[in-house]
């Protein structure tokens, strides 16, 4: 295929570390018309597996027939990007996967023409050693730390040797102003901002993978409980999740939550790579 009939044009790859809110700016985007938001779209390489959950791999939101990922994707190593677009119409593809080699993989087999962009999330740490914690309460601090660091300085590193366009936002930021962190970052894109994208919960999208919470509440939002798949929570989510508004709220319960010798742990260890994205 040449580039010129090709319609995937842009490509943006929101990378960080987990629980910094990559799936929560996906679906943002994906809320534009000519975006196609594949969540993590490394689950494409397992579709129709079985997730550690028991749970089958593939779009969270259709229970059957998903017009994305439905179908067998073509063989041989197919452009996956291309594959979005042509069957969703859209010529921007998202994709939230966080693991530096994937998105290394997949960049490099863009066409030349394809536009790259990188976006890089970041969140105070130990917001996200919290949430490790929460999620795996048996964690060691001190190990959820280390992993944080090492997952910042490979971001850091695919940033600095990135061949397009580079943003980077803080969680913080585009929770508390939303409006103006979503305008700048859609101008850069070569988006144009729409309202609709901060009403991202009444949103049809088909992504793989991300956080479940905040696809738990499109789905509940969309009542799509009976028609469509359910999108699960596991038990250190529901208290949070279940009573949450259709609306972003900043996350810090890590405030409340992370004990004296958690933090300790978390400041000898990722004290100083943490300082440039404290809040």
């Amino acid at each position: 295929m040449t580039n010129s009939g090709r319609r995937n044009k842009t490509v943006v790859f929101i990378c960080g570390a987990g629980h910094s809110g990559t799936t929560l700016l996906g679906l943002m985007l994906g809320a534009h018309p000519a975006v196609c938001f594949a969540g993590e779209a490394w689950n494409s390489t397992r579709l129709g597996t079985t997730d550690a959950h028991g749970r089958t791999v593939g779009c969270n939101f259709c229970a059957d027939g998903c017009p994305v990922w439905g179908s067998p994707l073509p063989p041989p190593g197919p452009d996956l990007y291309e594959v979005l677009a042509r069957r969703s119409g859209r010529s921007f593809a998202v994709d939230s996967t966080k693991a530096v080699g994937w998105i290394d993989q997949q960049a490099a087999l863009l066409p030349g023409a394809v536009q790259r962009h990188l976006v890089m999330l970041a969140r105070d740490g130990r917001a996200v050693v919290n949430s490790g914690l929460r999620k795996y309460p048996d964690a060691r601090p001190a190990e959820l730390a280390s992993e944080w660091v090492a997952q910042i300085r490979r971001t850091e590193d695919l940033a600095a040797r990135w061949p397009g366009t580079v943003s980077r936002l803080h969680y913080e930021d585009l929770a508390t102003h939303t409006k103006d962190v979503l305008s700048h970052l859609s101008a850069t894109l070569g988006l144009s901002f729409l309202p609709a994208m901060l009403d991202f919960w009444a949103s049809v999208q088909h992504p793989l993978g991300g956080n479940e919470g905040t696809q738990h509440i499109m789905a509940r939002e969309r009542a799509l409980r009976t028609a469509d798949r359910t999108v699960a929570l596991d038990r250190t989510k529901r208290a949070y999740y279940l009573g949450h508004p259709p609306t972003i709220v900043l996350d810090l319960r890590w405030r409340e939550e992370m004990s004296e010798s958690a933090l300790r742990a978390f400041d000898a260890i990722a004290g100083e790579t943490n300082a440039p994205y404290a809040r």
